[in-house]
């Protein structure tokens, strides 16, 4: 998936209260185990870098690199200025 689409699954999966924003602070990154990346739906190879994000809510989303990046930015955007 290209990171165009990525950003566009995103933004519709936060519309929807699909996917939070509500990142504790508490990240974790290594290697893929093959589960699915909450942004874009496809498995975490493990030739690839995986993110786990753990939530206030005391649940963890995994990402890919990219996925963890555009997410980020689409939080941050929606953040209160």
């Amino acid at each position: 998936m290209d990171k165009a689409s990525i950003r566009g699954r995103v933004r519709q999966m936060l519309e929807a209260g699909a996917l939070p924003c509500d990142e504790n602070g508490k990240v974790w990154a290594g290697r893929g185990m093959g589960t699915h990346c909450a942004a874009c739906g496809e498995p975490i190879a493990a030739a690839e870098v995986e993110f786990e994000v753990e939530l206030t809510s005391g649940t963890a989303i995994r990402l890919h690199r990219v996925c963890h990046e555009i997410w980020r930015e689409e939080c941050d955007s929606l953040a209160p200025r």
